[in-house]
């Protein structure tokens, strides 16, 4: 295993819960099911979808429709197995920072810069909703690429009309608070429009939205639900995509010269991505060191405000001759009354430079190509 951090190992935990899920839905589907089994294979391996055929006569057309969409989810999970099961391992305090930065509009095309194809993303902190009335917890999504004509779910490339995310949600029990059931929402962004605010990605997701949920008689709940999806969730994937993300690979290991015996293919281990693990600690570390509020010759409160670090944002430049190309950065909280801060408190205003991201020259993990990457 490369990571050895406490937080690796319960990523890993976490991880194999959202595949032993998906496994069983698979399974289930497969032995009770069978005329699924087509068009799970083609959703599995990135083919255009095709109208199922023998759909058993007792089936509502709103069951079948539920159930493609349950194929749908376990696709999902095998694109991400065949890619390299690369699975984003956040740091807690880095994924705290991002769940609070705030943006206005986002540039559909950032997300072209996306350093992996099919990636996972696990949360360290889940994040609560309500979902249906209930308590839930988002635990993490997995990232895919879609095509509407045909109907498709592919790798995260070219060819691509835009990206999905596939939320792993844990429903709590309203008495013990234990968690009795775990459910998968699948909503699509437009990563194909110039720029576009939160608002029109959820209205997008809403209007394309699975088959169940596409019948509520409440839309109004339904878009605050994907709103409290969406919000943290495009910040994480945003910073993914900046050009100062803090993001370092494990080291590639090279393989063995001597040919081994053959032997029956077995699931390959989660290939983990640290994400956050320099600057996140750090500001974390300064935010507790410095207090909240001091007394002061604050106006008008007679209050004055103790250093303390504003939420992060993303930006953009333009950049190079005449200013024609564009990136996105990531801007760390920044601090407010620095002076204020004990002299033995390092305040980082900014993302640190990490090591070059090692490109796995084996090219058997799902990065996409030296072409997408910013220059």
């Amino acid at each position: 295993m490369p990571n050895t951090h406490a937080r690796a190992l319960r990523t890993r935990d976490i991880n194999e819960v959202f595949v032993q899920e998906l496994k069983e839905r698979e399974d289930a589907l497969r032995s009770h099911h069978v005329w699924l089994a087509p068009t799970l294979d083609q959703v599995s391996s990135g083919r255009a979808i095709t109208p199922p055929r023998n759909v058993p006569r007792h089936l509502s057309t709103m069951d079948g429709a539920d159930l493609i969409d349950v194929a749908s989810h376990v696709g999902i999970y095998r694109l991400w197995a065949r890619r390299g099961r690369v699975t984003f391992d956040l740091n807690e305090h880095m994924a705290a920072e991002l769940y609070r930065s705030t943006y206005t509009e986002l540039p559909g095309n950032i997300f072209d810069r996306l350093p992996y194809i099919n990636p996972l993303v696990v949360l360290p902190d889940p994040w609560p909703i309500r979902y249906r009335g209930a308590d839930a917890l988002v635990r993490g999504f997995f990232v895919y690429g879609y095509n509407q004509q045909p109907e498709q779910q592919t790798y995260t490339d070219e060819d691509i009309e835009g990206l999905g995310l596939l939320f792993v949600i844990d429903l709590l029990d309203d008495e013990t608070g234990e968690v009795r059931h775990q459910t998968h929402i699948r909503l699509n962004i437009p990563t194909r429009l110039n720029q576009f605010t939160l608002d029109q990605a959820v209205n997008f997701a809403a209007a394309r939205a699975e088959a169940h949920w596409a019948r509520t008689r409440q839309p109004k709940l339904a878009c605050d639900l994907f709103r409290e999806l969406l919000k943290p969730a495009l910040s994480i994937l945003v910073y993914l995509s900046c050009d100062n993300r803090d993001v370092v690979e494990p080291p590639v290991v090279k393989p063995a010269r001597k040919k081994r015996r053959q032997t029956a293919a077995r699931d390959r281990d989660p290939f983990f991505v640290e994400v956050g693990w320099r600057i996140g600690p750090r500001l974390h570390a300064a935010r507790r060191a410095a207090g909240r509020v001091l007394d002061g010759p604050g106006i008008p409160t007679g209050v004055q405000r103790a250093p303390h670090q504003r939420a992060g944002h993303f930006h953009r430049y333009l950049i190079g001759p005449k200013r024609a190309r564009e990136v996105t950065m990531f801007i760390a909280p920044h601090w407010v009354n620095f002076h204020l801060l004990p002299e033995d408190t390092d305040p980082i205003t900014t993302v640190v430079p990490v090591d070059p991201q090692r490109h796995d020259p084996l090219r058997r993990r799902g990065l996409r190509g030296r072409s997408t990457q910013p220059a």
